[in-house]
């Protein structure tokens, strides 16, 4: 079960990371107009231990944390695997709503 899990999370990340690859290069171009002059792009309360002003760093983070849930032993399996989820959620719908900005 746990393999079927993190195929489809590693599909997932595969997405953000292209999608994560656009919304930077948006991003430098906003810098290079004088906009976009954010320190990070998500909240301290983010759950992410990541502080960026970008958002390639981030999915850094959620690569790394799937290696840690493909280790994980049964009994953290699901704890770790809903901070994921959640995570991963925040930052693909951040994603979304940037890249929908004029």
């Amino acid at each position: 079960m746990h393999d079927s899990v993190t195929a489809k999370l590693h599909d997932t990340l595969k997405e953000l990371y292209h999608q994560a690859i656009d919304a930077d290069k948006k991003l430098t171009e906003l810098r290079g107009r004088g906009q976009a002059k954010f320190s990070a792009v998500l909240r301290e309360d983010s759950q992410f231990i990541t502080h960026a002003d970008h958002f390639m760093p981030y999915v850094a983070e959620l690569a790394e944390e799937l290696e840690l849930l493909d280790m994980a032993a049964d009994e953290e399996y699901q704890d770790l695997l809903a901070r994921m989820v959640h995570k991963i959620r925040l930052l693909a719908e951040t994603m979304n709503q940037f890249m929908r900005l004029p």
